[in-house]
C-alpha cells in the first residue's frame, strides 16, 4: 500500500507572486496601469524590500478592488521557484493594508514600494498548505 505524505520543513521565502482578476474594468484599475495584463493584475513583490519587481520608475498606483476568491498567491524562493500557493483564494490577511478577504488594497509609490505594507506582516495564511 502506498501513501503520499507532505513533509514539513522550513524554507526561505523571498517573493510573493500574485495574480488577481480586475473585475470592473477601469473602475477598479486604469487599463494602462503598470503590471495590468488584460483583466489580470500580475506582480512579483520582494518580501524584504516590499517593492514590486520590474516596476516602471516614476509611476504610482493606488487601488482598492474586490477580488473575492479569484486570486492566485504564490510564495517563491530567491530563484523564483514556487514553494507554496493559494489558488482561487481570498486576499491573504496580514501582509498589506486593508482588511484582506474580498479586497486587495495597495498603494505603490514611484519607486515600486508598497507604502501600505504592514509593519508586522506575516505569512500565516500560507502555512499548512499542500
Amino acid at each position: 500500500m502506498k501513501l503520499t505524505v507532505t513533509e514539513r520543513r522550513e524554507v526561505n521565502v523571498k517573493y510573493l507572486s500574485l495574480s488577481v482578476a480586475v473585475r470592473y474594468d477601469d473602475e477598479d484599475m486604469p487599463f494602462d496601469a503598470p503590471m495590468r495584463k488584460g483583466d489580470l493584475w500580475d506582480a512579483v513583490i520582494n518580501l524584504e524590500t516590499h517593492t514590486v519587481e520590474d516596476w516602471p520608475q516614476g509611476q504610482t498606483l493606488a487601488f482598492d478592488m474586490k477580488v473575492c476568491d479569484q486570486g492566485r498567491y504564490v510564495l517563491l524562493d530567491a530563484n523564483l521557484k514556487e514553494l507554496v500557493s493559494l489558488e482561487n483564494e481570498y486576499v491573504p490577511c496580514g501582509l498589506f493594508g486593508g482588511s484582506g478577504g474580498d479586497y486587495l488594497e495597495l498603494a505603490i509609490d514611484e519607486t515600486g514600494k508598497i507604502t501600505n505594507w504592514l509593519e508586522n506582516a506575516n505569512l500565516s495564511d500560507f502555512e499548512d498548505q499542500p
